[in-house]
């Protein structure tokens, strides 16, 4: 039996990661979520997840400083996660900034199963152990 590949959700409003697992989950994902900055980070290092789903805005650390800690934490161990934004906020300075902190993609919510599925599969197409 071949292992799911893991996705960790990292969003501060319970409503969007709940429906974000169930839909991933329904993918055929395993998932786990975080609901702030630090729990993210934690939940990366417990979990080494094959994908985060990050949402910019969050308590205690933003989203553009976890994505910059997960590349840190990541030169040490050689590995490279993908990370995609998925965030209300979608000005070209938000574009910028998520790709300079580390990001592969940025997606603005709301976001359809489909444009989901597609974004998550070529991310994953491009991860490296």
């Amino acid at each position: 039996m071949a292992t799911r590949r893991k996705i960790l959700v990292a969003d501060d409003d319970p409503s969007i990661r709940e429906i974000l697992a169930i839909q991933l989950t329904r993918l055929g994902y395993e998932v786990h979520v975080a609901a702030d900055g630090q729990e993210t980070l934690e939940a990366y290092e417990a979990e080494k997840p094959d994908l985060v789903i990050l949402d910019v805005m969050m308590p205690l650390l933003d989203g553009l400083r976890v994505c910059r800690k997960i590349r840190a934490l990541e030169k040490k161990s050689g590995g490279r996660v993908p990370v995609l934004f998925l965030t209300a906020r979608d000005t070209r300075h938000d574009k910028t900034s998520a790709a300079l902190s580390g990001g592969d993609d940025f997606v603005a919510k709301p976001v359809s199963l489909q444009d989901l599925r597609e974004r998550v599969e070529l991310a994953l197409g491009k991860a490296r152990p």
